[in-house]
């Protein structure tokens, strides 16, 4: 037992010392991206879901959904709209190493909308000594059916969470969404898979109405592959950006847009935003990161995304024509583009 312990600490010092080399490796040239220009920014200003909604957007913190089915106890983090009719459902899961705090620039805004955003942490999130340790202890299969049951076991007890809020929500109007690794995670509720040696970890769920994908990642781990996109059903919206690259991992942004470009056609929507990283500029996800935010990039995520959530969420048809006829490269002067299938 105890030569275990000392090669599962000896592999977490290994793996913790190649993440910080690949940190410090050499960064890649990043293709030239020119900022968004005042007169395209005065146009998207207009454009619907750029700036906040209606809605008084209200944080609720420590909230703890009592385990059940030999489950520990889940600790929420809840942005609801101040509304006195039911409110949409988004189930957010956030990105590897990250949790449910750092996430309010993109989920207090779909508050605004009146969709009612429940969020929790994932065993890989906090920090990263804590993913590492997981990763060794329940493999990356266990991380990835851990975020799935994560997420379906709120879908399952929707009511007792109901029971926590102040406000009403309508589980029949429910999306999924998450960033990075969390977008996976989201994108398994529309049918994308994970492809192991012992089969597949799926998730497809009729009760979700939409998935929403920040920067999802392209072929990841071993599970992560070229196929595991080619049965996700839309309607399925990802987002990425021409500088959201890393080195060891996803030395090309396309990597990002490979669940769009794999998945079957119908109701497949993508947003390439030039100049965006993987964090928008460090606004999400790893907001302790040094750099310049990105709240260009941001608001058009945030607008695209919402409109999206009205569209496939309240069945706004005014909203469901925009998706599919706006000419977003036009309207941004390039410095976004928007692509449908």
């Amino acid at each position: 037992m105890r030569a275990l312990i000392l090669g599962a600490c000896v592999r977490l010092l290994l793996l913790a010392v190649l993440v910080n080399l690949s940190a410090c490796s050499k960064a890649l040239e990043l293709e030239a991206a020119e900022p968004l220009a005042k007169a395209a920014r005065s146009v998207l200003e207009r454009m619907p879901g750029y700036s906040a909604g209606p809605y008084e957007a209200v944080l609720l913190e420590g909230i703890m959904l009592s385990g059940a089915d030999d489950r520990a106890d889940m600790d929420l983090r809840v942005w609801y709209p101040r509304r006195d009719d039911p409110a949409p459902v988004v189930i957010f899961s956030h990105g590897n190493w990250s949790d449910k705090d750092r996430y309010d620039a993109v989920i207090k805004h779909w508050a605004s909308y009146g969709f009612v955003v429940i969020a929790t942490t994932h065993l890989d999130g906090v920090n990263m000594a804590r993913g590492i340790f997981n990763a060794l202890r329940y493999g990356n299969d266990g991380l990835i059916g851990g975020r799935v049951a994560d997420i379906r076991y709120l879908i399952d007890h929707l009511a007792r969470v109901q029971a926590l809020l102040p406000v009403s929500i309508d589980p029949e109007r429910l999306a999924v969404s998450g960033h990075s690794f969390g977008a996976f995670s989201a994108q398994q509720f529309a049918g994308a898979r994970a492809i192991t040696e012992d089969g597949e970890i799926g998730a497809k769920d009729s009760r979700v109405d939409a998935v929403v994908a920040l920067s999802p990642p392209g072929p990841m781990f071993d599970e992560i592959t070229s196929q595991s996109w080619t049965e996700m059903q839309g309607p399925v919206l990802m987002t990425t950006g021409t500088h959201d690259v890393n080195p060891q991992f996803f030395p090309d942004w396309r990597l990002h847009k490979m669940s769009f470009d794999t998945a079957p056609a119908g109701e497949q929507y993508a947003v390439v935003v030039a100049g965006a990283d993987h964090y928008l500029g460090n606004l999400i996800c790893r907001p302790e990161r040094e750099g310049p935010p990105q709240r260009d990039a941001l608001n058009i995520v945030n607008a695209i995304s919402t409109v999206f959530l009205l569209a496939h969420l309240n069945g706004d048809a005014v909203m469901a024509q925009w998706l599919a006829s706006a000419d977003v490269a036009n309207m941004s002067g390039g410095f976004a583009e928007l692509t449908k299938k």
